[in-house]
């Protein structure tokens, strides 16, 4: 197969597969979250308070969207906004007991695709998985284009 068509089918399948994963996180999602909510919600459980810039680098996201996203989790009780005590100015965002609470749901949709996912492969294909989006990571960093 040449390589134009297999970089078509690679980008078939890799949109595919996204579009597969956002159905199942939606099928199981009760709590109307997406899967960047969910994870916001897991680096601040896990994390503590958070600038939104931090976020932001995390989630790999804009500080735009980190505002937006927060917004809609401090909506619904599970993310609060504190000011800095020492510089007002500073907004930190900060998981709520009611933010606490539902991590636990989704990690547990989490692992469900996580299991689903990668059913049927060996450690080898997982392996060779992580080498090759960490060679797509490495690429789209780099100022190369090769044809």
């Amino acid at each position: 197969m040449e390589r134009q068509e297999l970089m078509r089918r690679l980008d078939e399948s890799f949109r595919q597969v996204r579009r597969q994963i956002n159905t199942e996180w939606h099928t199981y999602n009760v709590h109307g979250l997406g899967m960047t909510h969910g994870k916001m919600l897991i680096i601040l459980g896990k994390s503590g308070p958070q600038k939104a810039s931090a976020l932001a680098e995390q989630l790999l996201i804009t500080s735009g969207g980190v505002t937006g996203i927060a917004d809609r989790l401090i909506e619904l009780g599970y993310v609060k906004r504190e000011r800095g005590e020492k510089d007002r100015r500073v907004v930190m965002l900060e998981i709520t007991e009611e933010g606490l609470e539902i991590i636990h749901l989704i990690e547990t949709i989490r692992s469900k695709l996580m299991l689903k996912l990668f059913d049927g492969m060996s450690i080898a294909d997982m392996e060779q998985g992580v080498q090759l989006f960490e060679q797509m990571s490495r690429n789209m960093e780099s100022d190369v284009t090769n044809s």
